[in-house]
């Protein structure tokens, strides 16, 4: 095993012990007043139910501290299998570990009690008429809201940005527009990415018909010339596109523009979703008031849950000088998360979280520069080229290569004469057989941000919003891996080139 693939392997363990250890702690909170939230019986129960899985996890600690000692020369494949197992066991756990620490909770607790409270782990908290209905708000998203805030959200010498978990991203991106709507905060045009998501364009096209002007978020003159000219109310923006041309806006030199365009109080609604924690949007703008006001909007199912796809969960953020109430219509439209999958999603880390970030951008240009220079090097093959912003072929190259993050997830242009349905699902085919036939882990599958590869077919039913492409969802395969992932699809999109024609 090579030097890095043997860091790799060091980093995952890490990683998964630092999360055992938050759960070991977590549900060690959780049992020591267990007797004051639950029956008796009940309080048995669930602390038999609570030891059994601490001590699976402090054998599963026991078993990443042996393999932390693991040196160079050990056998590569036998420490990823081990990596793996341990892995989908402390992934399956986090959704008993969820459950196990709402157990004692109701989603109405009680305020009051003769006898025994039914506020479980709240008792003491609860306040009739103000906490009292977990639908509208709870301990639990607040919690989380301020460490997530604390973690992820660099803005020095700030205000607090205000953080709202919700029950998907697009219950957030809902949330937002709901918010816009009623508010009446949308008395004027819509200015709005072409790369934008093709459902949250579905939406945006519904409560605001007529409204919308979509601009090309990549060409920034043009983008200016459109605000001065319209004068928006909002402006809507992915900082990373989920598009075949994975268009990523040079934010950096956009948003100081638009403050400078813009002579009415505006809107603009980011999408940080691909981007995550590497674009970091209150650097953009000044610390004091000015006329453009920000909210953002992320999934909380790609990268956050550290590639345990667990719980469906998003979240929005807005500055304080941002004047709308969204709190209120999250309560209102019942677009919070629940306890539960509060209780589920691993905990804010930003140590681990950027360093995980990394290792996929890592993979993602390893496989995009290999392939896209087979495409510009071989007759034979179905692959014309690959679309990534790492690649200096990318239009925004020059300002995605300085960021430690260009996106995990890269695109396979095909030559004309594949680019039809029945080739892309061909290709996923091969791509995937190949791999079981190499030994190699790749799943078909939608999302990103996972510990192992994944081979889309996006967009089929986006309609006239998106055209349908091919979406390598890059993993955190440690470098020996990559390498033999590279080999598969290459083969698979070689392969793809001697299929009869359609």
């Amino acid at each position: 095993m090579d030097a890095q693939s043997h860091q790799d392997l060091m980093d995952d363990f890490a990683e998964l012990r630092a999360i055992v250890g938050d759960n070991i702690k977590r549900l060690g909170r959780f049992e020591r007043p267990l007797g004051r939230h639950a029956r008796p019986g009940t309080a048995r129960v669930l602390g038999d139910m609570t030891d059994r899985t601490n001590e699976t996890y402090r054998k599963l600690e026991n078993d990443l501290k042996a393999l932390q000692a693991a040196r160079i020369e050990e056998n590569a494949e036998e420490l990823i299998a081990e990596k793996k197992r341990i892995a989908y066991v402390v992934r399956s756990l986090q959704g008993v570990t969820g459950s196990l620490l709402a157990a004692t909770d109701w989603q109405a607790p009680t305020f009051a009690s003769s006898e025994q409270s039914q506020a479980g782990t709240q008792t003491g908290q609860i306040t009739g008429t103000v906490n009292d209905y977990k639908r509208d708000h709870h301990a639990d998203a607040t919690n989380y809201e301020r460490r997530w805030r604390q973690a992820y959200i660099d803005a020095p010498l700030r205000f607090p940005p205000q953080v709202y978990v919700t029950a998907s991203g697009m219950a957030a991106f809902s949330t937002v527009l709901t918010t816009l709507a009623t508010e009446d905060k949308i008395n004027g045009p819509i200015i709005a990415g072409s790369a934008c998501y093709f459902e949250n364009k579905l939406l945006l096209e519904k409560f605001f018909p007529g409204q919308i002007s979509y601009v090309d978020e990549m060409n920034t003159e043009s983008v200016l010339a459109a605000i001065n000219e319209l004068q928006p109310a909002a402006i809507f923006f992915d900082t990373l596109g989920n598009t075949e041309d994975v268009a990523a806006p040079d934010m950096a030199s956009l948003v100081p523009r638009i403050i400078e365009e813009i002579k009415r109080p505006t809107i603009l609604v980011l999408d940080t979703t691909g981007t995550a924690t590497s674009y970091q949007p209150l650097r953009d703008f000044p610390r004091g008031p000015c006329k453009l006001s920000l909210i953002v909007v992320e999934s909380l199912l790609k990268y956050h849950q550290f590639g345990f796809d667990r719980v469906s969960a998003g979240l929005m953020w807005r500055t304080g000088l941002t004047p709308l109430g969204i709190f209120g219509n999250r309560m209102h439209l019942g677009t919070g998360l629940v306890d539960a999958s509060v209780l589920t999603l691993p905990q804010p880390n930003r140590k681990l979280f950027d360093k995980r970030l990394k290792r996929m951008g890592r993979n993602a240009n390893l496989v995009a520069k290999a392939l896209d220079d087979h495409a510009r090097t071989t007759r034979m093959t179905a692959l014309a080229e690959v679309v990534y912003p790492g690649l200096p072929s990318h239009p925004a190259y020059e300002w995605m290569s300085k960021r430690y993050f260009q996106g995990s997830f890269l695109v396979f242009k095909l030559k004309p004469q594949y680019c039809f349905t029945a080739y892309y699902k061909k290709f996923l085919a091969l791509a995937v057989d190949e791999a079981r036939q190499a030994g190699v882990d790749l799943n078909g599958g939608s999302s990103f941000g996972f510990d192992t590869t994944r081979v889309y077919l996006t967009a089929l039913y986006a309609a006239k919003h998106a055209t349908p492409f091919i979406r390598i969802s890059v993993g955190t395969e440690t470098l020996y891996e990559v390498e033999k992932l590279i080999a598969v699809l290459t083969r698979a999109v070689d392969k793809l080139a001697f299929r009869l024609p359609l």
